[in-house]
């Protein structure tokens, strides 16, 4: 392999894709052919049918230039739910704040888990970790665990135990909080009023108590918020401020970054993609995701060759974050040929979990 190839591949790696359609498309074969793409996540636009999602995750399996991809998707239950029927349905995850109850939480994590891994997903970019602290909150509001910094944290930590012990990278989101802000991050860039102290004090418990005791959270996912208190210049996701002097110094983060999507207005009507890889490096940001378009995704891609080529960022720090993502992938994504339609029959939708989701929604 030349050593341009073997560069390129390395890059790929760093970046998580979506595409249009309930098929993968050419062009990303293609893209993927010559970058070996570290990703992809699908939304309701990819998931049409029972059968169709388990044909779908089976062809983008072999993906990814010889190393196992991420195959996500955000299963957070209510309004943010994938995957069609027959998957269990969860109520909003408020439920869970409301019924305080650990071992229910556990048991949501885990069925969701169950049902992902044996339709061939490796990766939930889920739980919600923010805290609900803002009643006029356009786009997190119910889909908070609680308003209560504690709880959340507990209560995701359970969930986040639930993925993991049935073969699921969870990805808790969106640090460093995007609980009390007014604006929707997808239309426009979001702000917060939160200082340091008042971080420490509420947004931050809920991400922090999931550091550093087994399991440990391996996936942290940005927002896409302003805290001109704490960085002026940058939002989370391009604040090495935040990313770097906060995550990483102050709470000793070390699994892996990965941005919200990058086609979000957010940063769209702010930044170029040339921007996004240089800022993103900068901050220590691992994997970059962008949802929607081939051209978005390329015009990354060969921003993030052009800084591994002429620019400034240390190749020291550009390694680490290459090999985060080849530790987690080493450590829990699995190599599969085909997914057993009969085992996936049994798992998905069964009684023991519709009973569950029952639960979760009648409050007990």
């Amino acid at each position: 392999m030349s050593e341009l190839r073997n560069l390129k591949r390395r890059i790929g790696q760093r970046i998580i894709i979506g595409f249009d359609g309930p098929k993968v498309p050419q062009e990303v074969l293609r893209l993927d052919e010559e970058w070996g793409l570290g990703g992809f996540i699908l939304f309701k636009r990819n998931l049409q049918s029972f059968e169709q999602v388990l044909d779908l995750t089976e062809n983008l399996w072999p993906m990814g230039g010889g190393v196992p991809p991420f195959i996500g998707i955000d299963q957070e239950g209510g309004a943010v739910h994938r995957l069609p029927k027959p998957f269990t349905v969860f109520p909003d995850m408020a439920h869970l704040g409301q019924v305080g109850s650990v071992s229910l939480a556990y048991e949501v994590g885990a069925v969701i888990g169950r049902e992902m891994t044996a339709a061939g997903f490796n990766t939930n970019f889920a739980p919600v970790l923010d805290v609900n602290t803002n009643p006029q909150n356009p786009v997190i509001g119910r889909r908070a665990i609680s308003t209560k910094p504690q709880q959340v944290a507990s209560l995701g930590r359970a969930v986040i135990r639930g993925l993991h012990d049935n073969s699921v990278v969870a990805c808790g989101k969106h640090f460093p909080g995007h609980g009390d802000t007014r604006q929707d991050s997808h239309e426009e860039l979001a702000y917060s009023d939160a200082d340091l102290e008042r971080l420490r004090a509420v947004e931050l418990i809920p991400f922090h108590a999931q550091f550093h005791k087994a399991p440990n959270l391996d996936l942290l996912m940005t927002a896409h918020v302003m805290f001109p208190n704490v960085d002026s210049s940058y939002p989370a996701t391009l604040s090495r401020v935040i990313m770097h002097d906060l995550l990483r110094t102050e709470l000793g983060y070390k699994g892996l970054v990965v941005t919200d999507d990058l086609e979000m207005r957010a940063i769209t009507d702010h930044y170029t993609m040339a921007d996004v890889a240089i800022l993103g490096l900068e901050a220590g940001i691992d994997l970059f995701m962008v949802c929607q378009t081939i051209d978005k995704q390329v015009e990354l891609l060969e921003a993030l060759l052009h800084q591994a080529e002429t620019g400034d960022y240390p190749k020291q720090s550009w390694e680490r974050g290459c090999q985060r993502v080849r530790d987690l992938k080493a450590r829990h994504l699995r190599v599969i040929r085909s997914i057993d339609r009969a085992h996936v029959r049994e798992v998905v939708g069964n009684r023991e979990h519709q009973r569950i989701a029952r639960r979760l929604n009648d409050g007990k």
